[in-house]
């Protein structure tokens, strides 16, 4: 999987369009309108940054992986590779990472995928035939190609969605490859944006308490066990309420 940021030196600009874009609800006169945007992040008044996307192409990926990134919608634009438009005869797929140590299944998936790949090129190439259309043929060819087919898509995120889809992705019950991706997409933007350190990390870290429930990792306790350890401590004096 590759993740590239499109626009680098848009994206190093954002706190200061944010704070140019906020500035006007105090009427606050500054040559240092970045200082108003950082402030604004601080403070997670988050208005005057939605002007602006940080841009990502992320290329050999996953189809599984694309459909459960585009879910993310709030502040979010996404462009997805075409199966009808683009030829994928001798698609790139993905490995199930539980089979990698079984010689035997991963020989007959390879094996499964080149008949895939064989299917989809006479179903191409008969259609093709068929209609003089290559749009055409690579439309009914796509009926055969495997979630696991790579892909590209096109995915930008306002920074405050951009926290979220990181808090939400980079925690441990997040499936193996979409994590893969949310950890490649956090380090592409800390290069331009060290700022969001704090920021891009789980639900856990950022709220001290985890979010999943029952099915917490426990790394961090659940939101009623933070509260009967607040309440402990506010009850025993260790801390004033």
């Amino acid at each position: 999987m590759k993740v590239t940021l499109l626009n680098p030196e848009e994206t190093k600009d954002i706190f200061h369009w944010w704070g140019m874009a906020s500035k006007v609800c105090y009427a606050t006169e500054t040559d240092n309108p970045s200082a108003i945007g950082k402030g604004c992040k601080f403070s997670k008044h988050y208005s005057g940054s939605r002007a602006r996307y940080i841009l990502f192409q992320i290329d050999e990926c996953p189809r599984f992986t694309i459909d459960q990134a585009v879910r993310h919608e709030v502040g979010v634009m996404k462009n997805v590779q075409s199966f009808r438009y683009v030829d994928k005869s001798s698609f790139a797929y993905e490995i199930p990472v539980e089979i990698t140590g079984n010689n035997e299944l991963v020989t007959e998936y390879h094996k499964h995928m080149m008949k895939t790949i064989d299917l989809y090129s006479k179903i191409q190439e008969y259609v093709y035939d068929k209609t003089n259309s290559h749009e055409r043929a690579n439309e009914q060819a796509r009926y055969v190609l495997p979630m696991a087919t790579h892909s590209s898509f096109i995915f930008g995120l306002t920074v405050e969605a951009l926290i979220h889809f990181c808090n939400m992705r980079l925690c441990v019950r997040t499936e193996d490859v979409h994590r893969k991706l949310a950890m490649l997409i956090k380090e592409a933007a800390l290069e331009v944006l060290p700022e969001l350190k704090a920021d891009l990390v789980p639900n856990c870290q950022a709220m001290l308490w985890c979010p999943e429930g029952r099915k917490s990792c426990g790394a961090y306790p659940t939101k009623k066990e933070l509260k009967e350890t607040l309440k402990a401590l506010t009850e025993s004096g260790a801390v004033n309420e």
